[in-house]
């Protein structure tokens, strides 16, 4: 799935939309308020619960494993430059086959001694580096080979040229409709409620791997918070 439409080109048809109102400004190095707006529609789109099989990575397996446990110890540093959050993790125990079993991903708190087969995992800790610590609870018995698989961060906008990668291009008109919708707010412009309405409804309605309620949930939520940043605008909240 190619990703080849640059941001520049989405900034240049949002304008005509706008007046030619510009977007980006000679004296402002960050290119405000079109590359906060382009990293803003990137991170919704990329942000939990949407996880995408263009944005999935992992390159572990079973017998190559993002990592191998060591008896009594919780957490575990790897280098994940691109890492984001994680969609699944499985363990492997090598001593029964390569028997597989699932982990439960979620937050962990610290403080249990008593050593098992690991049942949960999390994020714990990022270096801001791209060193990311793992923690299993309960702490690991043996050795277990654990498998990751994740979805990738938004990488951010520095350059007009980038393209809107890793979305594929079949997606622009969501992604154009979330920028649209950032300029009409931008602008003060009364279509802005519409629009993201519109960008949220279709983010939803095109989710990889969630229920019809779980869309539903999510799209309400955002629906309500259009609903109140309207209402603070028109001076009613």
């Amino acid at each position: 799935m190619a990703s080849t439409i640059q941001l520049q080109r989405t900034i240049n048809r949002s304008s005509q939309f706008i007046r030619l109102a510009p977007l980006t400004f000679a004296s402002n190095t960050a290119n405000d308020p079109a590359f906060s707006n382009a990293d803003w529609v990137m991170q919704t789109i990329l942000a939990p619960p949407f996880a995408w099989r263009w944005n999935r990575n992992s390159t572990a397996t079973p017998t190559a494993p993002t990592f191998v446990t060591t008896a009594g110890v919780s957490d575990y540093l790897v280098s994940l430059p691109t890492f984001g959050w994680i969609e699944k993790a499985v363990g492997y125990d090598p001593e029964d086959g390569f028997r597989a079993f699932e982990l439960q991903v979620g937050l962990i708190s610290g403080g249990e001694s008593l050593q098992n087969e690991p049942s949960r995992i999390a994020a714990q800790y990022d270096d801001g580096s791209g060193n990311i610590t793992f923690r299993l609870f309960p702490p690991p018995d043996k050795i277990y080979n654990i498998v990751v698989e994740y979805q990738k961060s938004a990488p951010q906008f520095t350059d007009a040229t980038q393209t809107w990668a890793p979305i594929p291009d079949w997606m622009s008109y969501i992604y154009n409709m979330g920028f649209d919708a950032l300029s009409f707010q931008y602008t003060n412009d009364p279509r802005f409620s519409g629009t993201m309405q519109l960008f949220f409804t279709e983010l939803a309605n095109n989710a990889e791997g969630l229920t019809e309620s779980q869309k539903n949930i999510w799209l309400q939520d955002r629906l309500n918070s259009i609903r109140q940043t309207a209402a603070v605008q028109s001076g009613k909240a």
